[in-house]
């Protein structure tokens, strides 16, 4: 049976939520969510099949005991991979897609109170916002300043993060402003979220196709 790492009162698909997460290599960067912790236990269970909690975490922006181990050879590799491969999802999205549907904005569209990504065009961005201007400077690493193009942002940004990563010191812990964060965590945090923001996209533009 897997074991599964769980994280209550997050900020991620909804306001206050729950994360479920695994270290399986063959999971490595999926969770599932819900409102709350069954629900995303539950949800767990039906795209995965049973798993054994053996960590729970409550607060946004805390870290796993899992996460404060060194990374290893392992984890980077795999989130070099993914990151890779969703860059290349991505670039396809947007040269695939009309200037209509990357400026498309859904009124309809269930978002968190406190996103404000809500076009195609602005969730790429958001992407390359997260991964070079969120998610390094937490381990203290170089962000990188916007392009003004978003094709070279999604070129350049994806640059720039596989090099961090790859001479990051494996070990990294950072504990400021009642967050934590280690080398293990941004690992698992970025082959986490552009996959799941480009779900979202193809969601969003299936949808939309579908009705023309």
């Amino acid at each position: 049976m897997r074991q599964v790492y769980v994280e209550s009162s997050v900020r991620m698909a909804y306001s206050d939520g729950t994360a479920v997460w695994s270290f399986d290599p063959e999971l490595w960067g999926l969770c599932a969510q819900g409102e709350t912790a069954q629900d995303a236990v539950a949800a767990w269970t039906e795209r995965f099949g049973p798993s054994r909690v053996v960590e729970e975490i409550h607060g946004d922006e805390q870290a796993f005991g899992r996460d404060l181990e060194p990374a290893s050879d392992e984890e980077l590799e795999m989130t070099l991979r993914i990151l890779r491969q969703q860059r290349d999802r991505a670039l396809s999205l947007f040269e695939a897609s009309s200037f209509r549907e990357l400026d498309r904005d859904d009124p309809d569209r269930p978002l968190p109170a406190w996103a404000r990504w809500r076009t195609v065009r602005q969730m790429l961005w958001h992407i390359c916002d997260t991964e070079s201007r969120y998610y390094l400077p937490q381990l203290h690493l170089p962000a990188r300043e916007r392009c003004m193009d978003l094709l070279d942002e999604l070129t350049e940004s994806h640059r720039h993060v596989s090099d961090q990563l790859a001479g990051m010191p494996r070990s990294l812990a950072v504990r400021e402003n009642g967050e934590v964060w280690s080398s293990t965590k941004l690992l698992r945090r970025l082959a986490w979220h552009e996959r799941g923001e480009l779900e979202a996209i193809e969601q969003l533009l299936a949808g939309w196709r579908a009705t023309q």
